[in-house]
């Protein structure tokens, strides 16, 4: 059975080929970007949570010399980093891969709809709105407005905020579901959506990809690249998605699918 992995790897060979090798990669606090020799561009949430904290942990594969070296590497093609990243168990070359995946789908601006997704995607006093990944800016803006707002995210850090292991039971009962894009980074992505019941469903963030027809959600809510070589500045600076979006290198987009349900699937 396919995963969201797979389908998103054999989409991108549609917006790519042999020709096209990475330029240069950075591993940031919060973010990772990747530059394409094509010029386009991409970012990944970094994913340092299911690291081990070691000071050399992504280069850990010893060359014939001793020189330590990682899978990622300048000059490779950009097909060969998707197709060892994105089935990788490595969390940051996981990253970097994903990265590079938001790159090969970081073309075409007016395939894009600009704005916040809290434009698009509505909620009322009503909803149960489930968030799989806390999500600060929504969370605030939604507490005060629907029934109940059911935050789930594996790193808690608050009494109010669900271990991810409730989804199995909660998540089925919200009628508005947000996930971070981070869910996809971490291969979480097929399991959540399985709890999902609902078709008002938005993945959010930077590490979203934005492409048509793979997701079986409603709105794919994420970033395109607009500088490079600010993006790479920022993130090599430790900066994080406000920043990237304030100073210009990226704005926030959505796409908006006709129909989730066509093509929504159970895993």
């Amino acid at each position: 059975m396919s995963t969201i992995s797979k389908i998103l790897f054999e989409k991108a060979r549609e917006f790519i080929d042999d020709g096209v090798v990475i330029e240069d990669f950075v591993i940031g606090v919060g973010l990772t970007a990747v530059k394409l020799s094509d010029g386009r561009a991409g970012v990944a949430f970094t994913n340092k949570q299911d690291t081990l904290g070691r000071c050399e942990e992504f280069y850990r594969c010893m060359g014939l010399d001793g020189d330590p070296e990682s899978k990622a590497r300048v000059g490779m093609t950009a097909l060969e980093l998707l197709e060892v990243g994105l089935f990788s168990g490595d969390p940051l070359l996981r990253s970097v891969a994903y990265a590079a995946l938001n790159a090969v789908f970081n073309f075409n601006r007016d395939r894009f709809v600009k704005g916040d997704v809290m434009e698009y995607l509505q909620v009322n006093e009503n909803d149960i709105v489930g968030m799989v990944g806390e999500i600060e800016p929504l969370a605030d803006a939604w507490k005060d407005k629907v029934w109940d707002l059911l935050i789930f995210d594996r790193n808690r850090k608050r009494d109010e905020i669900f271990p991810d292991w409730a989804i199995v039971d909660l998540l089925p009962k919200c009628t508005v579901v947000v996930i971070t894009g981070s869910a996809i980074v971490n291969g979480s992505i097929d399991w959540v959506l399985k709890y999902v019941m609902t078709e008002k469903v938005a993945i959010v963030g930077p590490s979203t990809p934005l492409v048509e027809g793979v997701l079986p959600v409603k709105i794919l809510a994420g970033v395109y690249i607009k500088d490079p070589d600010v993006l790479f500045d920022l993130v090599s600076k430790g900066a994080g998605t406000r920043k990237i979006i304030r100073s210009g290198a990226a704005e926030k987009v959505n796409i908006i699918q006709k129909s989730a349900g066509e093509n929504f699937y159970r895993v």
